[in-house]
């Protein structure tokens, strides 16, 4: 059976700023943006200038500026050079 959720952790280089189960997390990837969902395949992309939109019990929304994000086994780390939640 499919997972209907991943675990997501967002960090900056001032420290964490979000850790928590998504059922859907968009990036804004160099070349345009990406949306990822439980059971991806295995990817890291860059990020570029933009919004980033988790979808968890809470909707969140993130302004980052650059960073990488890895998808693994249903596990999430997205390292953005500068971000901050709106």
């Amino acid at each position: 059976m499919a997972a209907k959720s991943f675990e997501v952790t967002v960090a900056s280089k001032e420290g964490p700023l979000w850790k928590g189960e998504a059922s859907q997390v968009e990036v804004p990837a160099l070349g345009g943006g990406m949306t990822f969902l439980p059971g991806h395949s295995s990817s890291l992309v860059l990020l570029s200038k933009g919004e980033m939109k988790v979808k968890s019990e809470k909707d969140l929304s993130f302004s980052v500026e650059g960073g990488f994000a890895s998808f693994d086994h249903d596990r999430m780390v997205i390292a953005v050079d500068i971000g901050r939640a709106e």
